[in-house]
């Protein structure tokens, strides 16, 4: 006696395989896309990475250049190893200090430290018009703005950070 073959066994014609293949084209493209979603961020976070380098850098060298401020302060404001005179005419915008020809005369940190850096932080003091004391009025108050830029791990991130010192002989 021959087994007899169910109804519902006929109508089924591999309607299993279709819907394994789906399920398997849908994971394929869930896994691209999660792939790909990881180096996005993980490229983003190298880059957020390299921007907090050179931010740390800068820092630095501001730090440096206004704790040395009883050293250059008396020195001549020339033009020569990053002091300045100030001129009204410059504008002080990022483009400006974006363009390396106003970093061809600056100062650098001492080495050591910041080692992750691609270079060493630069930094340029100018020579303000000095302002009269608000307070008494005798004596005049000196006026010193200090510009730094520094990289980061590669040249694609650069920061630029200033401060303006106030100084009461």
């Amino acid at each position: 006696m021959k087994p007899r073959r169910s109804a519902h066994r006929a109508y089924q014609r591999g309607m299993t395989l279709v819907i394994a293949l789906v399920f398997l084209v849908v994971l394929a493209f869930i896994g691209a896309w999660s792939v790909s979603n990881n180096s996005l961020q993980s490229r983003m976070a190298g880059n957020t990475r390299n921007r907090d380098v050179a931010l740390a850098a800068a820092e630095a060298a501001l730090k440096y250049a206004e704790s040395t401020l009883k050293t250059w302060r008396l020195e001549s404001f020339d033009g020569v190893g990053g002091l300045l005179t100030y001129n009204a005419l410059d504008p002080n915008d990022a483009a400006y200090w974006m363009n390396s020809a106003q970093w061809s005369s600056y100062q650098t940190l001492p080495s050591g430290g910041l080692n992750q850096v691609i270079s060493a932080p630069k930094y340029i003091v100018q020579k303000m018009p000095n302002t009269l004391n608000d307070v008494s009025g005798l004596y005049d108050v000196e006026n010193y703005r200090i510009t730094a830029r520094a990289e980061g791990m590669d040249a694609t991130s650069v920061v630029i950070l200033q401060s303006i010192l106030m100084y009461i002989p």
